[in-house]
C-alpha cells in the first residue's frame, strides 16, 4: 500500500488500543517543519498526525487543500512511506448561530475534500453556566457538534471537546477544569446521538502556546491535573472514546509518563515548532517579522488588555500572525535554511515521540490496515 498518503484517523485509534503510548499530533504553521518531524516518525517507526486548526489556516495562509497537498508532497520527497493522519484541529463554533455552524460546516467540507481523515469539532465555547443542570449547561454544545458530526465520513477520526482550553474561572482566576460529569454526560450525549467519537479534549489543567514570566522568559508549563484527566479517561472509556491533551508546548518531557498513565491517546503539539522554526530561520527574517508584530494590531491589542507586558511576551504571543505576511519568503527559503530547521526540528520530534513512547507504533498500524 501507499502510505506517503493518509490514513484513515479511525485506524490509528483501532490498531492502538490499550498501546501505551501518545500519538503525537503536529501542528504545522511553518511548511518546513513537517519534514524534521517525518524525519524523526520514520527514524523511530513512529505514527503521528498532521494538524491544522481553523484558526491557524488564517494566520498561516494554508487553506486545507494547499495544506494537505503539502503535507503529502513532503511525504513523497522523503519517501515517508508509513501510516499518518492528517487532523482538522479547533473546527471551532464559539457561538450557536446559523452563521457560525455554517462556517464549521463549510470548513469539514473543504477538509474532506482536501483529504484530511481526521476532525476535531470544538464548540466548547457553548457553555450556560445558568442552566439547572449539566446536561442543560453542554446543550448548545452537544447541539452543534452532533450536527457537524454528521458530516464526518465513518472512516474518519473524530475528536470532540467539552470545557474550553484554558478557560478562567471569571471569579477566582483558576482554571475552570472539566468536570468528570460534564465529559461523561457530553459524550453520552453525542454516543445517544448516534455517533461515535474517538476522542475528547478537556480543559484539564492546560493552555495553548508558550507561558512567560514577568521578564518575558517561557517558562514551564506544569498545570496538568492528572488526577482529574485519569478520572475523566476512565469515565468515557466504556464509550470507546479516549483523551486528546492540547497545550503540551513547554510540558516536562520527563512528565510524558504521567500523562500515557492517565490515559492520554493523542497529544497535540503545535507551538513547539513554530518556536523551532524562528529560531533556525535566518536572523534578518526573524527580525523584521518580530519588528511587523510589534506594529500589529495583534499587539495593540494584547498591550491594551495587559499594561507593562513584556517585549518578549508581546511577540512571542503574537508572532504567530506574522507567518501569513511573511509566507512567501519563509517558504522560499534555501535549502540550507530549510536543513537547519529540519536538524533541530527531528531532534526535538525524536525527544517527544521517545517521551511519547511512540517507537514502533507505525507498524503497528500498518499491520492493522494491511489484515483488514
Amino acid at each position: 500500500m501507499d502510505f506517503t498518503k493518509p490514513v484513515p484517523g479511525q485506524d490509528f485509534v483501532n490498531a492502538l488500543p490499550d498501546a501505551g503510548c501518545i500519538v503525537m499530533a503536529a501542528n504545522i504553521r511553518v511548511t518546513h517543519s513537517a519534514r524534521g518531524i517525518m524525519m524523526a516518525a520514520q527514524e523511530l517507526d513512529a505514527a503521528v498526525m498532521f494538524e491544522i486548526a481553523k484558526s491557524e489556516i488564517g494566520y498561516t495562509a494554508q487553506p486545507p487543500k494547499e495544506f494537505a497537498d503539502r503535507i503529502i508532497k513532503t511525504a513523497q520527497e522523503l519517501e515517508f512511506n508509513q501510516p499518518y493522519v492528517i487532523h482538522g484541529d479547533h473546527i471551532t463554533i464559539k457561538e450557536n448561530t446559523p452563521q457560525a455552524v455554517s462556517e464549521g460546516e463549510q470548513l469539514i467540507r473543504d477538509e474532506i475534500a482536501a483529504g484530511f481523515t481526521s476532525f476535531a469539532i470544538d464548540a466548547s465555547h457553548n457553555f450556560n453556566a445558568e442552566a439547572q443542570d449539566v446536561r442543560q449547561q453542554l446543550a448548545d454544545n452537544i447541539e452543534i457538534t452532533t450536527k457537524l458530526a454528521g458530516l464526518i465520513p465513518e472512516t474518519a477520526g473524530l475528536e470532540v471537546e467539552v470545557g474550553e482550553v484554558g478557560k478562567k474561572d471569571p471569579e477566582t482566576g483558576q482554571q475552570a477544569l472539566t468536570s468528570v460529569e460534564e465529559a461523561e454526560t457530553f459524550v453520552k450525549a453525542v454516543t445517544d446521538a448516534g455517533f461515535s467519537p474517538n476522542l475528547l479534549a478537556t480543559n484539564n489543567g492546560t493552555s495553548h502556546g508558550n507561558i512567560y514570566d514577568e521578564q518575558g522568559n517561557v517558562v514551564e508549563q506544569v498545570g496538568i491535573d492528572i488526577d482529574r484527566t485519569k478520572a475523566i479517561a476512565d469515565a468515557i472509556s466504556s464509550y470507546g472514546v479516549y483523551v486528546a491533551q492540547h497545550g503540551i508546548t513547554g510540558t516536562p518531557l520527563n512528565l510524558m509518563h504521567l500523562l500515557i498513565g492517565a490515559g492520554v491517546f493523542k497529544g497535540n503539539v503545535g507551538t513547539n515548532w513554530q518556536n523551532i522554526a524562528l529560531e533556525t530561520m535566518p536572523q534578518e527574517l526573524v527580525s523584521r517579522m518580530e519588528d511587523w508584530t510589534l506594529s500589529s494590531e495583534h499587539a495593540e491589542k494584547l498591550k491594551a488588555k495587559k499594561p507593562g507586558i513584556s517585549r518578549g511576551e508581546l511577540i512571542g504571543k503574537n508572532i504567530k500572525h506574522s507567518i501569513k505576511e511573511f509566507k512567501d519568503e519563509i517558504d522560499a527559503l534555501p535549502e540550507e535554511a530549510v536543513a537547519k530547521i529540519d536538524e533541530a526540528t527531528k531532534k526535538s520530534a525524536l525527544d517527544f515521540l521517545q517521551a511519547f513512547k511512540a517507537e514502533g507504533t507505525a507498524g503497528k498500524v500498518k499491520s492493522y490496515i494491511e489484515s483488514k
